[in-house]
């Protein structure tokens, strides 16, 4: 028989054929494989950071810092709240090598706007005793870790930066 007399009907016809016989029974069960899998899964899962976290920043570089902080050390904390991607809650400073800024009155502060997405996190900490603004960046290396850098302002420049690292406490400590 030559191709000639072949129809091009009995072309498709055996491809098909073909498709099914060899093709279909080793793709399909792969296909359902990864759509099964994906069931409730395959989407965006907010990351869970809601609890009390303590750590630490470092001022540096020493560009910006009021004198005799460079290299400041300070143990912080942050309490979150989360819903959604969303954080508000609460944050602390505490002597560390030094006391926090302004002698130790900004101590306290309100995280009022804070947002979670995958592992990236960003607050920023209104401490009411000298009106300034932290914005923290941050990563979560791990579930209970998160390390990033900071800035604060005041009066509209820069008067801190650093970085912070925090690791999530465990129930009952």
């Amino acid at each position: 028989m030559y191709m000639a007399d072949v129809k091009p009907r009995h072309i498709a016809a055996r491809t098909l054929s073909v498709i099914r016989e060899t093709v279909l029974p080793c793709v399909l069960p792969c296909v359902l494989a990864a759509i099964l899998s994906c069931a409730g899964v395959c989407y965006a899962q907010e990351t869970n950071v809601a609890g009390y976290w303590s750590g630490t920043t470092r001022v540096m570089p020493c560009t910006f810092s009021p004198q005799g902080r460079c290299n400041a050390v300070n143990n912080i904390t942050f309490t979150f709240t989360q819903r959604g991607g969303r954080i508000r809650g609460k944050f602390t400073c505490a002597y560390g090598n030094l006391n926090c800024r302004n002698g130790g009155s900004d101590d306290t502060g309100k995280i009022v706007s804070g947002r979670i997405s995958g592992k990236e996190i960003r607050l920023s900490v209104l401490i009411p005793a000298d009106v300034s603004n932290c914005y923290y960046v941050g990563r979560l290396t791990s579930d209970a870790a998160i390390h990033g850098t900071y800035s604060c302002y005041q009066g509209g420049g820069l008067r801190e930066e650093g970085i912070w690292d925090v690791t999530r406490a465990r129930p009952g400590s």
